[in-house]
């Protein structure tokens, strides 16, 4: 759970950078994932270890908020005092403190006890009422066992464009820029980056030749695996990151209509589709005038649906607080409405995969079940489960479909 590092030297404008960080999360209600970039970008001259620094404990301290204040015996609002406390106790806890005034006021060894102590949902900062609905959906077993892989921080993986390089030439590439990587068995082009570096500044990077993305969420682009030529949908496309896989799959041959919600996101995907020098993609907003117009057009038919985001918490680790029973149910209704009525785009004979980066049979294997007995004509070929536990990646289901 707690990752130690090298001791740093404890520059305040560092500690400065986290505690504005913490402000913009718990004080404004942002996106952790947001959040860092941003500061990031606000001091251009942070060397890479002190971006790291920043980054990684910020993240780690809103993935571990309630042990946190658990140790600290806190109850009340995070004001910016409690903030700079919350941070003074978590580098405790990683054995990074160093002898200043920061660390002021604070025992190590009550910090430690308490989290010896603590139970489980503590202990891996979880609102009880999430633990136990996630318990009565997975078992207390399996749920402790996904929390506390989620619970480290998440691995760098890399989606290397096999059209334009394979995976030994970017690796030799990046070698010489001093980063190294490791293929990842059973994801075919899927690296794992083993030290934090700037891969976006890359001229690698920058000329199309690999995206980020989790080894988890790249198998499900080759799950669907659609063939060169073929009339593809991506239905839930965000910003195109599983849309720019499955046109590299298609060796950039065919039609690839990507629809979303946000046209934002689709301008990203756009920006995306540019660098990687991939020409099938079109972008449309979600309609129903669209689905009509595609309505059994699609070989291939990709149901990437919202859903709880609990296989990827260790991400998101600000989600825990909003993942509320009412929220469950709200989102199962969207899934089932979008299986209902985007699957209508899919030919017959067609491929569709149904996807989640959720943990939850409710939202998974529940929905597909749901959809076949309303829906007569469609077959379940194979369905997946990604356990964070067994892989390492984050986590994910998919369940591929044929319509007779």
């Amino acid at each position: 759970m707690l990752l130690i590092l090298k001791k740093v030297r404890l520059h305040s404008t560092l500690l400065q950078g986290i505690e504005e960080a913490l402000d913009r999360v718990f004080g404004q209600g942002k996106k952790s994932d947001q959040v860092v970039p941003a500061i990031l970008k606000a001091h251009p001259k942070w060397g890479s270890r002190d971006r790291n620094f920043v980054a990684e404990n910020t993240y780690e301290i809103v993935r571990n908020k309630r042990l946190i204040l658990y140790c600290l015996d806190y109850d009340g609002p995070l004001d910016s005092g409690t903030l700079k406390k919350m941070t003074a106790a978590w580098l405790i806890l990683k054995e990074q403190q160093d002898e200043s005034d920061f660390f002021t006021g604070l025992d190590p060894a009550i910090l430690r006890e308490r989290v010896r102590v603590a139970d489980p949902a503590v202990r891996f900062s979880v609102p009880d009422a999430l633990n136990e609905y996630m318990i009565a959906e997975l078992g207390t077993e399996r749920w402790y066992r996904e929390l506390e892989a989620m619970s480290t921080p998440a691995e760098v993986y890399l989606r290397v464009n096999l059209n334009r390089i394979s995976r030994e030439k970017l690796r030799e590439a990046l070698l010489k820029r001093e980063m190294e990587t490791e293929t990842v068995e059973g994801v075919r082009a899927a690296l794992r980056l083993l030290k934090r570096a700037n891969l976006t500044a890359t001229d690698e990077f920058r000329k199309g030749m690999f995206e980020i993305q989790d080894a988890g969420s790249q198998l499900i682009g080759g799950f669907l695996n659609p063939v060169p030529g073929s009339m593809v949908v991506d239905a839930c496309a965000g910003a195109g990151g599983k849309a720019l896989h499955l046109a590299d799959l298609m060796q950039n041959k065919g039609q690839i209509l990507a629809m979303d919600v946000e046209a934002a996101k689709l301008q990203e995907l756009q920006n995306r589709a540019v660098r990687n020098k991939v020409s099938i993609i079109q972008t449309a907003l979600v309609s129903d005038a669209v689905i009509q117009e595609y309505r059994g057009k699609a070989d291939y038919l990709l149901l990437d649906v919202p859903c709880s985001g609990s296989g990827v918490i260790r991400r998101n680790p600000d989600a825990k607080e909003k993942l509320t029973p009412e929220f469950m149910e709200e989102i199962r209704e969207v899934q089932q409405h979008i299986l209902q009525n985007y699957s209508t785009m899919l030919k017959p004979e067609g491929k569709m995969v149904y996807a989640t980066c959720s943990l939850l049979p409710s939202e998974n294997r529940g929905q597909v079940d749901r959809f076949m007995e309303e829906n007569k004509g469609f077959v379940l070929v194979e369905d997946r489960q990604v356990w964070p536990s067994e892989t390492g990646f984050d986590g994910f289901y998919m369940a591929l479909i044929t319509r007779e």
